[in-house]
């Protein structure tokens, strides 16, 4: 049984978590608080995780990659899976696709139970 599937699905969950906390909550506390306000500070200090955010993407690409092609995906929904998380929220619907696609194309690779 592979592993790809499960650390597909846990680092498409983090990625996105990431994602979404950075760009909808540090990035406008950041830019559209009150100069010298609590909620800026923390939104600067918040952006750590765009590091964080980082390097579980070029993970998840790994990881995206190689299970591409195990799988043998069409070029371009590989690409999608690809770039899915670098937009915020839409890696979640992406996420639910490949896991539908997955489970019935491919029952071995998902883990039953």
């Amino acid at each position: 049984m592979s592993k790809l599937f499960p650390a597909y699905r846990f680092l498409a969950f983090t990625v996105g978590i990431l994602l979404a906390f950075c760009s909808l909550v540090a990035m406008p506390l950041k830019y559209l608080a009150a100069d010298g306000s609590s909620a800026q500070a923390f939104g600067e200090k918040a952006s750590i995780m765009w590091v964080a955010h980082g390097w579980v993407f070029i993970v998840y690409v790994v990881v995206s990659f190689l299970l591409w092609r195990q799988t043998r995906w069409s070029l371009p929904f590989a690409i999608l899976v690809l770039v899915s998380g670098l937009i915020p929220l839409v890696i979640f619907y992406v996420e639910r696709v490949v896991t539908r696609r997955i489970r019935a194309e491919h029952p071995e690779l998902a883990p039953t139970g």
